[in-house]
């Protein structure tokens, strides 16, 4: 099977249609799959290309087709690495941009050569951006997305006096959240509430504690908090720039509510990590607001699937109010899979048949028929040719989709063609195998809206 492989970092993603082209190019070339990844060429976690690779090693693909070296990776190491895995799995490698050949001795110098380029480039640009940010830090520049409550002024920080449509400005709404928050027995999840109530402003309850404790409302500068929220230690914080917000009897009434609040008002939701996993975790959503579902377990009732958006804010930001019994979720995936397993278990590759209805083969077909009726000559049979080859790459590619799916179907038979067997897993092997055939369930209000499999 011929595959194509498109990369873009994010920045260009953002700049320009690179991936688009790259794609387009790529289906000109006749491959029947392509694995997109928008990620820096220097990850070696790219779940597009990670997955490309693991095809290839089980041998359903024979030729991957690429614009550029780079797009490949931005490392030496990598390219290097990639192209003797290929060479071990026998998959060639096409560069449309420089046709050589990696398995010839020239190819393979070529190839190399192409890759120091790509990696000197990138490490030209890394230093760029590092050199940038330095000097953005030394003048200890605003960020571009400052906190509510502040806006840039020159680019530093300076108080939001813009008028809300209450008539208030946002700093003098950002101080009333504050006092909010330290009055009676207010929580982040009733404060949230009473500001998207009051102002129509909507804020999670995450998101509010991360600002309550950002260091630009008590005046300061930071930076390296993008990834380090729950680690200050990593900060790197300028005292004094600008206005304070909150000072620091304020904050420290902060902390002290945020800590008593932890405990005060926290449950459990099976974080310790001495429990057995339980199946399904991670991959059941709410049917309201498509956040993620948690499950929480009382001394005395069985486990109850909840959102975790509704938990934390209320009925304002989520109408998922009633429990889904875990039970009855895995019985309704687990009914849904024996389904699936009945439809193919009589289902071979060989068996496979493009619908004659795919919309993409009936404007071909049209078309062809209106070509043949068509007086012949060499511009129309040359017409006629290449519409049987794009009926001919349709079909192609309609089948490498199927094929992809019958890895699963081994696992599917395994487990679900034998119920006892299935029955005699344990929790921690049963979560496995749904992680591997199922892609996500849909629960509302005590009911489970939909399951959607990935086979």
């Amino acid at each position: 099977m011929r595959v194509g492989y498109v990369r873009v970092s994010t920045r260009e993603q953002a700049d320009t249609d690179a991936l688009e082209q790259q794609t387009t190019r790529i289906k000109k070339a006749g491959a029947v799959l392509i694995f997109s990844d928008v990620e820096s060429g220097r990850s070696d976690k790219r779940t597009e290309f990670n997955k490309m690779l693991a095809m290839c090693k089980q041998g359903k693909i024979t030729e991957i087709v690429i614009t550029r070296i780079d797009r490949l990776a931005r490392s030496v190491i990598t390219i290097h690495r990639t192209l003797v895995a290929l060479e071990e799995y026998g998959v060639k490698l096409v560069v449309l941009d420089a046709p050589v050949d990696p398995s010839s001795p020239f190819g393979w110098f070529s190839v190399n050569q192409m890759a120091g380029l790509a990696e000197f480039e990138s490490r030209l640009l890394s230093d760029r951006i590092r050199h940038g940010l330095n000097y953005f830090r030394e003048q200890k520049k605003a960020s571009p997305r400052p906190p509510f409550g502040y806006r840039r002024v020159n680019e530093k920080y300076a108080p939001d006096m813009t008028l809300h449509e209450s008539g208030k400005s946002h700093w003098a709404i950002a101080s009333e959240v504050i006092d909010y928050f330290l009055s009676g027995n207010a929580t982040l999840r009733s404060t949230a509430v009473y500001i998207l109530d009051t102002y129509g402003i909507s804020w999670t309850a995450a998101g509010l504690r991360y600002w309550l404790t950002s260091p630009v409302l008590r005046g300061h500068t930071a930076y390296n908090m993008r990834g380090n929220l729950n680690k200050p230690e990593k900060w790197e914080v300028y005292q004094d720039t600008h206005e304070p917000l909150l000072f620091q009897e304020k904050f420290k009434l902060i902390q002290k509510k945020l800590s008593d609040n932890q405990h005060k008002y926290s449950y459990g939701n099976n974080k310790n990590s001495t429990k057995e996993a339980l199946p399904l975790l991670g991959q059941i959503i709410c049917g309201d607001c498509g956040y993620q579902c948690f499950c929480k377990k009382t001394k005395w009732s069985t486990y109850r699937v909840r959102c975790k958006k509704h938990e934390n804010l209320g009925d304002a930001f989520c109408k998922n109010k009633t429990s889904t019994y875990l039970p009855d979720i895995i019985s309704v995936v687990d009914a849904a899979l024996t389904a699936r397993y009945e439809e193919v278990k009589n289902y071979t590759v060989e068996s496979i048949e493009v619908p004659a209805d795919s919309p993409e083969l009936t404007t071909r077909y049209d078309q062809l028929k209106m070509l043949r009726q068509m007086p012949q000559n060499p511009i129309i049979q040359s017409a006629i040719d290449q519409t049987l080859l794009e009926i001919q790459t349709i079909k192609q590619r309609e089948v490498a989709t199927i094929q992809i799916n019958v890895a699963l179907v081994s696992t599917l038979s395994t487990c679900f063609g034998n119920k006892k067997y299935w029955e005699s897993l344990t929790s921690k092997d049963k979560r496995a195998i749904y992680q591997e055939l199922v892609e996500n369930v849909t629960v509302l209000n005590g009911e489970v809206l939909g399951v959607k499999l990935l086979l």
